[in-house]
């Protein structure tokens, strides 16, 4: 069982949901790769840092908020909590089912579409 996080604009939009990424049980976090240095506004997330710099930004100007599959907004600070959790406990797990993992500075990343 897993849960999906993405991050989406508060006002009415026709623009697609950025999918951050995943929480599975037993597994690390794995984070969708995004590169979309020409979006608005730009959207390019390889690493922890990158996404976590992103949605400071912009969700602390209000633009967008981190929901979760099931439509509850996640407060960035939980978000974050979430994952390091994830990052302790389920490190030895050595991949994310079957999914093209790369790791980055310890964090798993996949270019795969997932869900």
């Amino acid at each position: 069982m897993g849960t999906n996080y993405y991050a989406v604009r508060t006002r009415p939009t026709i623009d697609e949901p950025l999918h951050i990424g995943k929480s599975s049980i037993g597994w690390m976090f794995l984070f969708q790769r995004i590169n979309k240095p020409y979006n608005e506004p730009p959207v390019v997330w390889n690493t922890f840092e990158q996404i976590k710099e992103w949605l400071k930004k912009y969700t602390e100007s209000g633009e967008f908020v981190i929901i979760n599959e099931y439509d509850e907004i996640i407060p960035l600070d939980d978000f974050i909590e979430i994952v390091e959790i994830k990052q302790k406990r389920d490190k030895n797990n050595p991949a994310n089912f079957g999914y093209n993992v790369v790791d980055v500075d310890g964090y798993r990343f996949s270019d795969d579409e997932f869900c």
